[in-house]
C-alpha cells in the first residue's frame, strides 16, 4: 500500500465521522457513539476494499505484461528458428535446380 492510499483511507474514516455527527445534530438527535462507530467501520471497509481491488487489479497488470514478454520472446525464437529453415530450404531447392540444369545441358 502508497502512502497515498493510506492518507486517502483515513482521509474518508475521518471524514465519515464528521459527516455522521453533522447529520445527528442538524436532525436534533444525541450524537450516538454507536451509530458513528458504524459509519466509521463501514467506510473503512469501503476504503479497505477499493485499496485491495486496486492491489489486484496492479498484479493482474504485472502478470499479463510477464506474459506478453514471454510470448514476444517465443515468438521471436520461433520467427529465427523458421527463418534458418526457409533459408536452409532455399539452399536445397537453388542447389536442386542447379544440378537439374547442369543435366539438361549435358
Amino acid at each position: 500500500m502508497d502512502a497515498k492510499e493510506i492518507g486517502l483511507s483515513v482521509i474518508m474514516v475521518v471524514s465519515s465521522v464528521v459527516l455522521t455527527y453533522k447529520w445527528l445534530t442538524r436532525l436534533g438527535y444525541n450524537s450516538d457513539p454507536i451509530i458513528i462507530l458504524a459509519a466509521m467501520i463501514l467506510i473503512g471497509s469501503l476504503a479497505a476494499l477499493i485499496v485491495l481491488l486496486n492491489m489486484r487489479i496492479q498484479n493482474m497488470e504485472e502478470a499479463l505484461n510477464a506474459k506478453e514478454r514471454s510470448l514476444r520472446i517465443n515468438i521471436k525464437g520461433v520467427e529465427e528458428n523458421l527463418q534458418i529453415k526457409l533459408e536452409e530450404l532455399a539452399r536445397n531447392t537453388t542447389n536442386t535446380i542447379g544440378e537439374f540444369s547442369k543435366r539438361i545441358y549435358r
